[in-house]
């Protein structure tokens, strides 16, 4: 089946959590695959300022600790940027829309994202003289991508901001440019995403057989709902058409979704826990 069959209007899940509950609780593990902003975090005007949702530090500390769940963070931002904003250890974090992941003594970088590090500052440099003057307007370097934010720009300058950064990145050959909530993200052209990290997680990092969960927000966050077609797929926000199967409405939602999956799926001892060094 094509991305574009599977594309639908979710289902609002806190009402219909029954046609989940039978496979959680079945799973042997679960594999947590979770969006940052918009999803862990509210939508701020400055992305400098977005953090992690106060209710749902406890309840993902909870879930990292249980032998039977692995948590993973997968993010547009710099890695090290949204483990710092995340600020737990044992959680994998993939990190620029998931051309870098890493996970205890485990690296990893997408190889040619890598290798245009430098063209990509000829890029960023073109960006800053063409919009230094544009109030509001901010142009996010995370070495390997780079993201400018017009969410503070006057909104009759939006159209013209598009146009000056598609016509920039239109003229390397080495990168892409896509649209977010009001962010164009300027990408090497690879093939690798969001989708492509969650299979590479799933094939190099977790035990096999886990039941994938992924929960994301953004454009971006499709190709992870397309990759796992036999997982929980859910997307954050207005009801729009998706490749997600479930919708929740916010932020706190996702806080009560994660609470519900702690509660749903039969737990490990503590004791047990403990034992394991976890």
């Amino acid at each position: 089946m094509s991305a574009v069959a599977r594309v639908h209007h979710p289902v609002p899940l806190l009402k219909n959590l029954q046609y989940i509950e039978p496979r959680v609780a079945e799973a042997p593990r679960i594999s947590l695959f979770l969006d940052f902003d918009g999803t862990l975090s509210p939508i701020v005007l400055n992305p400098a300022e977005a953090c992690l949702e106060p209710t749902i530090c406890p309840i993902l500390k909870r879930l990292r600790d249980r032998l039977d769940f692995d948590l993973a963070v997968i993010s547009g931002r710099a890695l090290v940027d949204v483990r710092e904003r995340i600020g737990l250890n044992k959680v994998i974090y993939a990190g620029n829309h998931g051309l870098e992941i890493e996970f205890e003594s485990m690296r990893f970088r997408e190889p040619r994202a890598e290798s245009l590090r430098r063209e990509l500052r000829c890029v960023l440099l073109q960006l800053k003289l063409a919009l230094s003057e544009t109030e509001g307007l901010e142009i996010e370097d995370k070495s390997l991508t780079l993201s400018v934010h017009f969410r503070r720009v006057s909104e009759h300058l939006h159209d013209w901001v598009r146009s000056v950064v598609y016509s920039a990145v239109g003229r390397s050959k080495s990168f892409t440019c896509g649209e977010g909530k009001m962010v164009l993200e300027v990408r090497p052209q690879v093939t690798w995403n969001k989708g492509h990290a969650i299979k590479w997680i799933a094939r190099e990092v977790l035990p096999a057989g886990s039941l994938p969960v992924f929960i994301g927000d953004d454009v971006s966050d499709e190709d992870g709902f397309a990759a796992i077609p036999d997982g929980i797929t859910i997307r954050v926000g207005e009801p729009t058409e998706t490749q997600a199967q479930f919708l929740l409405p916010d932020v706190p939602a996702v806080g009560q979704f994660l609470e519900w999956l702690d509660h749903a799926k039969p737990n490990a001892t503590l004791a047990n826990s403990q034992r394991a060094g976890r």
